[in-house]
């Protein structure tokens, strides 16, 4: 690259010139790094179809880093997921970015029954007939962690490159490291969990796709109050972390936002129906 002191020697222009050059190589130089508060471009997001749950998240579930929802078993966490798989497929102008989706099982195998009802009300619901949600959705499973750290870093981008796929799910990621040896090694675990972390984080960047994590919850033997799965070898890398749970033997459930980087700490109410996740008063 040339300097202005060689430029001026070599062609000896006016120093009008040579200003005006040196701005516009500053202005072009500094454009990439500098960016003021106003033109910071707001997180996209994926509506849940729950008109109370997108209303504390401010339209839905954000394109941004790691989003964990985690909750006792029956709560919801699977119906929401699937939810959110045909709600990514819709047009923006319904909530939706008009992607296909890749669902992780790590445990189960995926509710195929449930999901093909969900996926008939949603052609009855938003006047779909002839669109064929659950060809958009891909599968995988992965019952350990090599398998999914395979999968996230070698056929995923693969996948990527190919199709339009606007969202991932791991439905779950504690299913992943659960194991049935009491000789764990929790060093290894973390490493393990940092990777897993570190490529979803990336994907997220380079690919600007939504990542869902459901996750499940275990007991503190101190507190004696349950909390997620993993401690904090996987909570200080998940950038939203939302919460399911439920009054009692009620239908009644609870969403609440535990922390996000953009969302205060708010909870709502929805109940879960033959149609899917719905808001109730």
């Amino acid at each position: 690259m040339t300097s202005l002191k060689e430029l001026q020697e070599h062609t000896n222009p006016p120093d009008q010139l040579l200003q005006e050059v040196k701005r516009k190589a500053s202005n072009i130089a500094l454009k990439s790094k500098f960016i003021t508060a106003d033109k910071v471009p707001p997180w996209e997001r994926i509506s849940t179809g729950c008109s109370n749950i997108d209303l504390l998240l401010h339209g839905g579930v954000p394109i941004n880093g790691i989003t964990e929802i985690f909750g006792c078993s029956g709560v919801g966490k699977t119906q929401l997921a699937l939810q959110l798989a045909l709600m990514v497929q819709l047009p923006e102008n319904l909530g939706g970015k008009e992607k296909d989706a890749l669902y992780i099982c790590t445990e189960d195998i995926f509710p195929a029954k449930r999901f093909h009802k969900l996926a008939t009300h949603f052609k009855t619901k938003y006047n779909l007939y002839n669109f064929d949600f659950e060809s958009r959705v891909y599968l995988e499973h992965a019952a350990d962690f090599e398998q999914l750290r395979r999968c996230i870093s070698i056929r995923l981008p693969q996948l990527l490159h190919l199709k339009n796929v606007g969202l991932i799910i791991i439905d779950s990621i504690a299913g992943i490291f659960r194991s049935e040896n009491n000789d764990i090694c929790y060093n290894n675990r973390s490493q393990d969990i940092g990777s897993i972390s570190t490529t979803l984080h990336n994907l997220c960047n380079k690919y600007g796709v939504g990542i869902v994590c459901i996750n499940q919850v275990s007991e503190n033997l101190i507190t004696e109050k349950t909390e997620p799965c993993l401690g904090l070898a996987w909570g200080n890398n998940v950038t939203c972390r939302f919460s399911l749970s439920r009054y009692n033997d009620s239908t009644v459930r609870e969403f609440e936002v535990i922390f996000a980087p953009d969302l205060p700490n708010y909870k709502c109410t929805f109940t879960i129906a033959e149609e899917g996740v719905i808001a109730i008063d």
